[in-house]
């Protein structure tokens, strides 16, 4: 897409600052400010690890939810157990972004029989 084409979303709604400048709402964009930065940072080291392990963005040729949901169980339980080799909360994290992303964009691969993909009636 040529960069002319893009538009400005305005929602109509402005906030004002002390400044006197204005901005449009930020309400229901996400609350990317809120994240945490360390929960971030050990997820993108994990995957660092990963791309070495499996190849650079080879999660994304598509698994089956069912096998993040596996492994994310995995990984907590592991947690649990007190096993400490790897960052057990990292990857069950990545895990489920991983199914949430595939829920989204892949439907194709949900495959737990009472998550199947169905056009509303």
């Amino acid at each position: 897409m040529p960069v002319s084409d893009f538009v400005t979303k305005d929602s109509g709604r402005r906030r004002s600052f002390a400044t006197g400048a204005v901005r449009d709402v930020r309400t229901d964009k996400g609350r990317y400010d809120l994240l945490s930065a360390i929960a971030i940072r050990r997820e993108a080291e994990l995957l660092e690890r990963g791309a070495v392990k499996y190849g650079e963005r080879n999660w994304e040729n598509g698994i089956p939810i069912s096998c993040f949901i596996d492994s994310t169980l995995r990984h907590i339980f592991n947690y649990l157990a007190g096993e400490m080799t790897e960052d057990h909360l990292a990857a069950a994290r990545w895990n489920l972004g991983c199914a949430m992303h595939f829920e989204e964009l892949r439907p194709d691969l949900q495959d737990i029989p009472n998550r199947k993909y169905t056009e509303a009636k």
